[in-house]
């Protein structure tokens, strides 16, 4: 099962591009696991809005 650190805070419409990223790769392959790095407050809003 292979594990993927996600940068949730670069690019410039982060969180939102890369949450949205992950969430799209883990519904394609539910063998991956993800881990998002940031600050937790913006991305756990960002995956509550999706």
């Amino acid at each position: 099962m292979p594990l993927i650190a996600v940068d949730a805070m670069g690019g410039d419409r982060a969180p939102a591009i890369p949450v949205r990223g992950a969430i799209r790769a883990l519904a394609e392959n539910s063998e991956l696991q993800v881990t998002l790095v940031g600050v937790q407050d913006l991305i756990q809003r960002e995956i509550d809005s999706v």
